[in-house]
């Protein structure tokens, strides 16, 4: 038999030791941050926090910007381990949600607020607590507010930066009741230590149905696509089809849309260039016509409104522009000119979200987010305009997961 060559393993310097690090501050230091420890398999994270000889361990829950997060309805499970065990007479768990608005108190407003004992000792002088105390707290699924008749779907985690700080905090704590002996007084009086963690809450919501390809499937699947007509036309009725713009939009009836997958869509622009010409001089004085690069943008558009004492201000936000391609059955370009020989231009488009969405809309007392698909004549991708005349809005849903066959 053969002998096999053996090459000879290249030489190696070892390394130098690792510095010491500790996670405890020296004397002198401070912890100016704290980071904990998880540990994720898909959506089976688990996460380790310790402070103030508290340590709670949280699992089955979904990771996200390094923090726990949770679904509708679902049950913070984990358990609560004590350094210090004497002395104390009840360890509890509380869940809250705030609302932070500029503007008003400086620690929000309170929504929702449960509290879950995990151990209470029957006497101050009672048995000692156990090692290990297991959590399992369920988020409600709604809420009431103070002066509202309905309740209300509770609200994903959420933050708003302008153009004023809105925020919806969801925060676990862990309370640590104590027995302590007051000489002077002669009494055993009690005092509270606590933990808490930051946690995200994040409803799932998914499309009912899936989304079509694209517009050529519409005499395959008519069902699948609905058909919205705008008309743009002058204050008084000429009677001439060419001063006027008629918009035939075309896209799935579904009406609810994972954020991250594209919306196939069809246009067709029934006009004429002399019309828009006069609309862009009406419209939009400071421009040139002649200047204006897209005859017709489609995008998506979240709105968030919020309404404090009587008063309410908006945030419109663009999450993604529509990617349209001129059919080549029609005779011109899409310009605007002072030509008055009607046209109609078809395209074929897509949409899809272009930055991240985390949650879909919701609604409460103060804040609402909602979806829109816009149809914007003349008009770049941009806010609301408060009379509409050049935009076109359609109600949508945007969803956080992709549809799944479930037969």
């Amino acid at each position: 038999m053969d002998s096999l060559s053996v090459q000879l393993l290249p030489e190696y310097t070892p390394s130098k030791p690792a510095p010491d690090y500790s996670s405890k501050p020296l004397p002198g230091e401070k912890c100016i941050q704290r980071s904990p420890r998880f540990i994720q398999r898909g959506d089976n994270a688990s996460f380790t926090y310790r402070e103030r000889g508290m340590t709670l361990k949280l699992r089955d829950c979904r990771e996200e910007d390094r923090h726990p997060s949770y679904g509708l309805g679902s049950t913070i499970r984990g358990e609560v381990a004590l350094d210090h065990r004497r002395r104390v007479v009840a360890v509890a768990a509380k869940l809250e949600g705030r609302m932070y608005i500029s503007g008003q108190t400086s620690k929000g407003v309170t929504f929702i607020s449960k509290e879950r004992t995990l151990w209470e000792s029957p006497t101050l002088n009672g048995q000692t607590c156990p090692s290990i105390m297991p959590l399992s707290m369920t988020f409600p699924t709604s809420y009431r507010e103070r002066g509202q008749d309905r309740p209300f779907r509770l609200p994903p985690s959420f933050e708003l930066s302008q153009p004023q700080r809105v925020a919806i905090i969801y925060t676990l704590q862990i309370i640590v009741t104590k027995a302590r002996n007051v000489p002077m007084i002669g009494k055993k009086l009690s005092r509270e230590v606590d933990m808490s963690i930051h946690i995200k809450y994040r409803p799932r919501v998914r499309p009912s149905r899936p989304v079509p390809d694209s517009f050529s499937e519409v005499k395959q699947t008519p069902e699948d696509w609905m058909e919205d007509v705008w008309i743009t036309k002058p204050s008084t009725d000429t009677g001439n089809e060419a001063l006027l713009a008629r918009c035939h939009f075309f896209f799935p009836s579904v009406r609810v849309f994972t954020a991250s997958e594209k919306i196939p869509f069809h246009l067709r622009l029934e006009t004429s260039p002399v019309f828009l010409h006069s609309l862009a001089k009406l419209f939009l004085p400071h421009q040139n016509p002649s200047e204006i690069e897209e005859v017709l943008n489609v995008f998506i558009l979240r709105k968030t409104t919020v309404s404090i004492h009587g008063t309410s201000f908006s945030h419109d936000q663009v999450l993604g522009r529509g990617q349209m391609m001129l059919q080549s059955t029609c005779t011109s370009k899409a310009v605007v000119s002072e030509s008055q020989e009607p046209v109609t231009w078809s395209w074929n488009g897509e949409l899809r979200c272009e930055v991240p969405v985390l949650n879909t809309g919701f609604s409460t007392g103060q804040i609402s987010t909602s979806d829109y698909i816009v149809l914007s004549l003349l008009l770049p991708p941009g806010p609301l305009r408060p009379d509409l005349s050049l935009q076109r809005v359609i109600p949508i849903r945007l969803a956080t997961e992709p549809w799944i066959d479930r037969s």
